[in-house]
């Protein structure tokens, strides 16, 4: 079974996901439209095409090291990514959106070559073993209180490293325009979900603080590979805690509202927003 068939059956249960909690934070009625109604965006951005794409190729790259010892050939792995991008441009959930890196799906495909390119001349982690790639994860959701709730808590690493220490390293890929703030990534939940699933799941002792790592690919007319490094602490993960009950609490009582901001450039549920 691969990591997204495992990925698919842990999501049958009732959960939530970093993403989830995201967008309920960033406006709980788009998560009321996507998550409790189940409907359809009205358009599926290019940005999510290609970060999907390049996200599966570095999985394959890492795979390569974990499971044969060295990396596939960039032309391979370049095929790959065609393929996938292919793939995705052909059947989308919705008309697909470009944006201004890239206004076609042409551009695109170029586009994501560039990138993976530039990642490939540098990837970076030397001498860092391959622990797992799109690593599946699950735990029960438990309040503050320590009571266990009906939701469980449901994630993917992206990329899990070792050092020759025996220290594990959490990554996250990522594709973006503009640079990331340490201040940002210091406090980002993301990190601290990823804590939290791999402490119950036996990778980290209970407590036990993690070094994590944002990969980021930088979207330039010369592609930049960036590496930030932060951790996690016994505090993270208790915040993370809060926010997530939080967040349940919402739900469960039915707080939906709009949330007006920089969040709604793009959304794909403005029309439905409007309606509501």
């Amino acid at each position: 079974m691969t990591p997204t068939q495992s990925l698919r059956i842990l999501r049958h249960q009732l959960h939530l996901s970093y993403s989830q909690i995201n967008t309920y934070l960033s406006c709980s009625l788009r998560y009321f439209l996507q998550y409790v109604k189940g409907f359809a965006p009205e358009h599926t951005s290019s940005a999510l095409i290609l970060g999907s794409a390049i996200h599966a190729s570095l999985a394959r790259f890492y795979d390569g090291i974990k499971d044969k010892g060295k990396t596939e050939s960039p032309d391979s792995l370049l095929e790959f990514y065609r393929d996938s991008m292919s793939t995705e441009l052909a059947s989308p959930r919705a008309p697909v959106m470009f944006g201004t890196d890239a206004t076609n799906a042409d551009e695109l495909l170029a586009l994501g070559e560039r990138l993976l390119r530039a990642y490939l001349a540098n990837p970076g982690f030397a001498g860092m073993q391959v622990v797992a790639t799109e690593l599946p994860l699950s735990m029960p959701l438990v309040t503050p209180n320590g009571l266990v709730t009906d939701f469980a808590l449901v994630g993917a690493v992206d990329l899990l490293l070792r050092d020759q220490l025996g220290r594990l390293l959490a990554i996250d890929h990522k594709t973006a325009r503009n640079a990331l703030t340490q201040e940002s990534i210091d406090h980002d939940l993301q990190l601290s979900a990823y804590t939290v699933l791999l402490q119950h799941n036996g990778y980290v002792e209970p407590g036990q603080m993690l070094h994590c790592c944002y990969n980021v690919i930088r979207k330039l007319k010369t592609p930049k590979i960036e590496k930030h490094l932060t951790s996690r602490t016994t505090a993270d993960t208790q915040r993370f805690s809060r926010i997530a009950n939080a967040v349940l609490s919402g739900i469960e009582a039915e707080v939906f509202l709009p949330c007006t901001g920089w969040q709604c450039s793009g959304c794909a549920y403005q029309e439905r927003c409007r309606g509501w």
